[in-house]
C-alpha cells in the first residue's frame, strides 16, 4: 500500500514519487480512453488521476448509471491494463468546472438542505449513493491487485467551509465499504487548514509560487510529504473570454522546481477533453462566467488527443531525472468523436 512517512511516499516499503495526470473518463469517449492513457504513459508517467461526477452516475434519485461514458470500472481496468496507477476522487462536489460541481440538481428539490455540510438530509443522500459507488472500487485497491492506490476525501473543502465532521464523514464511509486505502485532502495553500483532517495527508493545489506553498504545508504539518494534487499548467475558458493560454516553457520550468523538490505531481489536466450534453459548469464572481463546450485547459493533450508542444517541454524536463519511453504513436485515424455522439449526453 502507499504510506506517507519520513516526509515521503512509499509503496510496497520502497520509495516511490506519484508522477500523475488528469484524464476525465466523462470527458472523453470511450473509445479514446486507452489512447489518452498511453499518451501519459509514454510522458514518463505512472499515475492518473480522475474525479468521480456524482451527477453523472445518479442523474435522477435511485436511477444509477455506469455504463458507456459512465463505465468507471473499465476506465480504471484500461488503466490498469497498462500498468499504470490510480487516483480517484469520488467527492460528491468536484467543482471541476461541470455542472453544479458534480451534485445532482434533484438535491435543490429539498428546501432547506444545506449542501457540502453536516446536515443529515444530504449526509443520507451521499450514503445512498456510496452504497451503490464504493463498493465497485474495493476490487480495484492496491492490495486487492488492482491499480488504485489512493483516493481523495471531499474536495478543495478548505475553501468553502471548516466543519471537521464533514469531513470526517468521508473518512468513515470509506471505511465503512472497506476501501482501506491512502487518502488525502487537496487545497490552495491559503486554505489547508480549514480543509485538512489531522491524521489525513494534506496536498496542494497551484500552479506557481511552490515555495511559498510548501513552506504553508511545513508550517501546518512539518514533515509532510510534498504533493501536488492539482499542478494547473492552463485554465478553463468562459464564454465571451478569451483562451488562456499558458507557455510551454515555464510550465516546464515550475514542474522542474518540483522535481528538484522531489515533490510527487498531478498535472491538472493531462488532457481536459469536452464538457457533454450541456454539462459545462459556471462560475460567479462580479458576473456570471459560464464554461464553454471544450476543456482543452491548454494542457498536455489538445481536446482531440493531439500532443502538444508543452507535452514535449515537459518529457524534456522529465527525462533529465528518469528514464522516459518512446513516444506513442497513436493508431486513431478518425478525429470524429464516435459514431454515435447522442450517447454521451447526459439525460
Amino acid at each position: 500500500m502507499l504510506e506517507a512517512k519520513n516526509g515521503a511516499f512509499y509503496l510496497d516499503e520502497q520509495p516511490f514519487q506519484i508522477l500523475s495526470g488528469a484524464i476525465h473518463y466523462f470527458r472523453t469517449v470511450p473509445e479514446y480512453w486507452e489512447d489518452r492513457l498511453q499518451k501519459l504513459k509514454a510522458l514518463g508517467l505512472n499515475t492518473v488521476e480522475t474525479y468521480i461526477p456524482w451527477n453523472l452516475h445518479e442523474p435522477k434519485k435511485g436511477q444509477f448509471r455506469f455504463s458507456g461514458i459512465a463505465d468507471v470500472e473499465r476506465f480504471i481496468e484500461s488503466a490498469h491494463e497498462l500498468g499504470l496507477y490510480v487516483i480517484i476522487r469520488p467527492s460528491p462536489y468536484i467543482c471541476a468546472e461541470w455542472e453544479m460541481g458534480g451534485l445532482p440538481s434533484w438535491l435543490l428539490k429539498e428546501s432547506g438542505t444545506v449542501l457540502r455540510s453536516s446536515d443529515p438530509v444530504y449526509l443520507k443522500h451521499i450514503e445512498e449513493y456510496y452504497d451503490v459507488l464504493l463498493p465497485k472500487f474495493r476490487p480495484y485497491l492496491y492490495q486487492n491487485g488492482g491499480p488504485i492506490i489512493a483516493m481523495q476525501i471531499e474536495n478543495e473543502y478548505g475553501a468553502y467551509g471548516n466543519d471537521q465532521a464533514y469531513l470526517s464523514f468521508f473518512k468513515e464511509e470509506y471505511q465503512k465499504h472497506g476501501l482501506d486505502t491512502f487518502l488525502f485532502t487537496s487545497d490552495g495553500p491559503e486554505f489547508i487548514r480549514q480543509g485538512s483532517l489531522p491524521h489525513v495527508t494534506t496536498t496542494l493545489n497551484f500552479g506557481s509560487k511552490a515555495d511559498r506553498a510548501f513552506q504553508e504545508l511545513e508550517e501546518m504539518k512539518p514533515g509532510s510529504p510534498k504533493m501536488v494534487a492539482e499542478f494547473w499548467i492552463g485554465w478553463f475558458d468562459y464564454w465571451t473570454g478569451k483562451h488562456h493560454t499558458r507557455n510551454a516553457e515555464d510550465a516546464a520550468q515550475v514542474f522542474k522546481e518540483l522535481l528538484e523538490k522531489k515533490s510527487s505531481v498531478n498535472f491538472y489536466m493531462f488532457h481536459g477533453g469536452t464538457n457533454f450534453g450541456f454539462m459545462n459548469g459556471a462560475n460567479h464572481y462580479d458576473i456570471y462566467y459560464p464554461t464553454i463546450t471544450s476543456y482543452d485547459y491548454d494542457s498536455l493533450l489538445t481536446e482531440n488527443g493531439e500532443i502538444t508542444e508543452k507535452y514535449r517541454a515537459v518529457k524534456r524536463t522529465l527525462s533529465e531525472y528518469i528514464n522516459v519511453p518512446e513516444d506513442y504513436v497513436s493508431t486513431i485515424t478518425s478525429r470524429e468523436y464516435g459514431r454515435n455522439p447522442s450517447a454521451y449526453l447526459i439525460r
